[in-house]
């Protein structure tokens, strides 16, 4: 039988048990061109179908053969490593959660998108990930597997394409699914995901004349060439002395963001919100709340929090665990919790005196005052009398008061015959 090549492009919570997307997938053939809302937290792991322009629309039969394969990498991968496993992005349909998985229909037809060189299939695999940056699919914390389907025709030299790096994100792990007939889709998408977690390190001695695997053993999955063994027989990394959980200078893959730790115990993150319509999201996906809500986190997790306030109102500050009126970066390495204030746009502004004096304004004493502005009150006294101190917004007794003006204010100012 032909070896096939398994190539590596050189340019770049929840979880989901072994058995949960066991026969197909719960979605059914319910299809989506766009990636459904984060459930899971953190950096995870998107599942695409896609299908060139003149191919037939096969996503119901290739949804359930990529979560089965799904299924099959977990519990491969939790043997080869019981503390970690990729974190995969979900989404619930009819009250279970599986899979995510979109329906791309790719611009150009099948004949554009050859892969029957190492050239070619870099080409194909640069072409398909620019058009899936253009569908949207292109957040910096998510790695895609892709089954492009009717795309490999006839060909056994080259399955699957990935690349990417350790840190970031997007990156794209693409099954040739009309390539390599003989060699099992689970075993290639392994192989194609963990060139997208960014194996290997370029430092990496790995092999002489091939800078993208590593060739101590044909049973390391990650090997050039496979021969049809299937994934249960392959291991992660032979030796474990190139591209994981290794004690060399260069990567490791065990670090990536996007495994999810089985090992300890997650972490929650209270968020509450305050004084007007607003949400807070976080930049890794996981936390969109327009009301209080507790989310779940790996340990350790790098989060930032943006305070988005409604059209009728504004941020104001943040207290607890977060502060200022600024993004706010947590690293969860404990439970937390934050409160995000909000108020509104406008505020009346209500200033009197008692005695006889006046407060001047700057800028003008009026009614309704833009929220957050500044503003000075400055206490003026009648001839033959004294400032004796403030009440309400301002305290003291200066003559000057400088208040904040991010909810309703009130101020008097009292003075003294002399």
């Amino acid at each position: 039988m032909r070896r096939a090549v398994l190539l590596a492009a050189v340019a770049a919570s929840l979880w989901l048990a072994p058995g949960a997307l066991a026969a197909g997938w719960c979605g059914g053939s319910v299809e989506s061109a766009a990636d459904r809302p984060d459930m899971v937290t953190g950096q995870q792991v998107h599942a695409i179908v896609a299908v060139p322009s003149d191919s037939l629309d096969t996503f119901a039969g290739r949804a359930g053969q990529l979560a089965d394969d799904v299924t099959s990498m977990l519990t491969w991968w939790q043997g080869q490593d019981p503390t970690r496993v990729p974190r995969l992005d979900q989404a619930t349909f009819g009250g279970v959660n599986c899979l995510d998985i979109s329906f791309v229909r790719l611009p150009g037809p099948a004949s554009s998108y050859s892969v029957a060189s190492s050239a070619a299939a870099l080409a194909a695999f640069s072409a398909v990930g620019s058009q899936l940056i253009a569908a949207g699919y292109s957040n910096p914390f998510k790695k895609y597997l892709v089954y492009a389907d009717g795309i490999g025709r006839d060909t056994d030299s080259t399955c699957g394409t990935g690349g990417g790096d350790l840190t970031q994100g997007p990156a794209y792990a693409d099954v040739w699914l009309g390539a390599c007939p003989r060699i099992a889709t689970d075993t290639i998408a392994t192989h194609e995901l963990l060139h997208a977690f960014g194996a290997v390190d370029a430092r990496d001695p790995h092999c002489p004349s091939d800078s993208g695997h590593p060739c101590d053993s044909p049973t390391d999955v990650l090997f050039p060439t496979a021969d049809g063994t299937p994934l249960s027989q392959k291991v992660l990394d032979f030796n474990h002395d190139d591209y994981y959980a290794h004690n060399n200078p260069w990567d490791d893959i065990q670090d990536s963001l996007w495994l999810h730790r089985l090992d300890l115990p997650q972490v929650a993150l209270n968020v509450s919100l305050s004084g007007g319509p607003g949400s807070v999201q976080s930049d890794v996906p996981g936390l969109d709340c327009a009301a209080a809500c507790t989310t779940q986190w790996d340990q350790g997790a790098l989060v930032s929090l943006v305070a988005v306030p409604a059209s009728t109102s504004r941020f104001v500050h943040w207290t607890g665990t977060c502060a200022g009126s600024g993004d706010c970066a947590l690293t969860l390495d404990q439970a937390k919790s934050t409160v995000a204030a909000f108020g509104p746009l406008r505020i009346p502004l209500r200033v009197s005196s008692a005695g006889k004096g006046r407060i001047a304004c700057t800028p003008r004493c009026v009614k309704s005052f833009s929220a957050g502005d500044a503003l000075t009150l400055r206490a003026v006294p009648t001839k033959g009398w004294r400032f004796i101190g403030w009440a309400g917004g301002c305290k003291g007794a200066r003559l000057v008061c400088r208040p904040k003006t991010d909810y309703a204010l009130t101020v008097r100012a009292t003075f003294k015959k002399r």
